[in-house]
């Protein structure tokens, strides 16, 4: 149930390609932390979008000549091994790639995971349970409607 937030120069999705790019970081998640992709797991996953003005985004000390995409994730502490940590920072960078306007490497796309413990998380007035979440039925309803 990892919480993803994108930022990027304004333009970099259209509403497609937010749609489509959080789509694939959810399943993306999903399987990298070994959870069920349920309707209730997957309707707990959230992906944020926050555009920055072209003139606001910079690469060092001149402004942007690409479309830079910063990301950061929020997992659980014990939800990642570090083979998992690898493939979602390499497969959300091939995600993205498309929408940063370059040719070949290296993608300016730059990714955190932040690994959070259960008792630092909380979900509904409730700590954090990834065990409870691995465990979760597959036809769990989602918890809110879309």
């Amino acid at each position: 149930m990892p919480k993803i937030f994108i930022h990027a120069p304004q333009g970099t999705f259209d509403p497609a390609a937010r749609q489509a790019v959080a789509s694939a970081l959810t399943n993306l998640a999903l399987e990298c932390e070994r959870l069920p992709k349920s309707p209730l797991v997957t309707s707990s996953v959230w992906t944020y979008f926050d555009d920055y003005p072209a003139e606001a985004v910079f690469m060092g000390n001149a402004p942007a000549s690409l479309k830079p995409v910063s990301v950061q994730v929020y997992a659980l502490e014990g939800g990642l091994e570090a083979a998992d940590r690898r493939r979602l920072i390499e497969d959300a960078t091939t995600i993205l790639a498309p929408h940063c306007q370059v040719e070949g490497s290296p993608v300016p796309v730059f990714i955190v995971i932040h690994e959070v413990r259960e008792s630092h998380w909380g979900f509904c007035g409730r700590n954090g349970d990834l065990a409870a979440m691995r465990a979760s039925p597959l036809d769990a309803p989602a918890l809110w409607d879309a």
